[in-house]
């Protein structure tokens, strides 16, 4: 059983501009038995290559977790939170799309608690008035959000009449929708009369332990925030985009969790040792549903040696396997984020990376980090070939 590490655990190296200082944290015992002053220097030479590669992209902020045998085992932190305040441990990040794994987890506790179930039918809780009186949302169930196979756009605003609308019907086909995720938590909180962040506290962050994750938008900045920047240098609050910020009071269970890499990496080793429901639902979970397409984790035609056995959407999650690995997690992405937390479930090793900044900028220092730190990870390919494909575009 995977268990997770206390919060006063781990080897914590913040790093300020391109130089390096330690902070007092205790180190965990090494894996395997290795003597202390081997992984020391394991160490020293790991931070001095992350240092150099931090160095040649210059992010505005980064967040590096290693996770072994389901611990936190290194920590690495980089860039400013806000002008003139360093990154740290306690520095919460935006993760976009990473919060669809929140959602997802969030969403199979309360179905092992019997307050939700895989095959609900969403319109008998709630109906979004753009698709009234239409046939097929008696189709639609939970099932289909958490596989991508609702029918619906990514976000309605995509659309030139701004409508929600459904695109396919419910179960024929792949399509990533942040919009049925929203669709879904709509739902419940008619069902529960809980709000979505009140669900998220209740069924995930309490049992974790978990206390200042901000899973809604708020009108006031919090302390420990990383804010966003322009490419022009502007400081924008969480929550706000060039021209626009989410209303204060609103949310959403697909983009928009603020959380510390320490926290998140608590979740993501709960996904991996799935101690938050029984087996039957850990298996259901990480059966491969859902293929991508053109949208797949790793481009077997591009990189047919590194093709994996099986990848796409189990529920809610991203899943990846290998001839000995079976990856879980999730990867997000937006104007100015870029985050990966990614768990193997066969031997508890993972990582989170969680980087600020303009996000195409960002895939190729995601796309080195990797390579530096885990090379044999299928999002090592993946972030590879997306780095490859933003080259050739230019």
């Amino acid at each position: 059983m995977i268990t997770s590490i206390p919060r006063s655990a781990g080897s914590l190296l913040v790093l300020l501009g391109a130089s390096l200082m330690s902070a007092g944290c205790s180190t965990p015992s090494p894996p395997g038995g290795v003597p202390v002053g081997e992984v020391d220097a394991e160490m020293r030479v790991q931070r001095e290559a992350i240092e150099r590669v931090l160095a040649d992209h210059r992010p505005q902020a980064a967040a590096i977790g290693i996770i072994r045998g389901g611990y936190l085992y290194r920590e690495y932190y980089f860039g400013q939170e806000r002008e003139g305040v360093a990154v740290n441990a306690a520095s919460r990040f935006e993760v976009a799309s990473v919060s669809k794994m929140i959602a997802t987890e969030t969403f199979l506790r309360m179905v092992a608690a019997g307050d939700a179930s895989l095959d609900m039918k969403l319109a008998d809780y709630w109906t979004d008035p753009d698709l009234a009186g239409d046939p097929r949302l008696e189709m639609l169930a939970a099932r289909h959000v958490l596989t991508h196979k609702t029918g619906f756009p990514n976000w309605r605003f995509f659309r030139a009449d701004g409508k929600l609308a459904f695109e396919a019907d419910p179960g024929a086909r792949y399509g990533y929708s942040g919009e049925g995720f929203q669709y879904l938590f709509r739902a419940l909180e008619h069902k529960t009369g809980l709000t979505y962040p009140q669900m998220v506290e209740r069924y995930l962050l309490v049992p974790l332990g978990i206390d200042d994750a901000v899973v809604g938008f708020e009108d006031q900045v919090g302390p420990a925030m990383v804010w966003n920047r322009t490419p022009e240098g502007a400081w924008l609050r969480p929550d706000c985009r060039p021209g626009f910020c989410w209303p204060a009071g609103d949310w959403s269970a697909a983009g928009g969790l603020k959380i510390s890499l320490e926290d998140l990496a608590r979740i993501l080793i709960s996904v991996g040792s799935a101690d938050g429901y029984d087996d039957a639902l850990a298996e259901e979970r990480d059966r491969i549903v859902t293929d991508r397409g053109t949208e797949a984790t790793v481009d077997c035609a591009l990189a047919p040696t590194q093709c994996p056995l099986a990848q796409g959407y189990g529920l809610g999650m991203l899943r990846v396997d290998g001839p000995q690995s079976r990856w879980i997690g999730h990867e997000g992405g937006d104007w100015s984020q870029l985050t990966l937390a990614v768990i193997d479930r066969t031997d508890g090793d993972g990582i989170v990376v969680l980087l600020a900044g303009p996000m195409e900028q960002d895939v190729g220092l995601m796309s080195d980090l990797l390579e530096l730190i885990d090379p044999d990870n299928p999002w090592t390919v993946r972030f590879a070939q997306w780095q490859a494909q933003i080259a050739e575009d230019r």
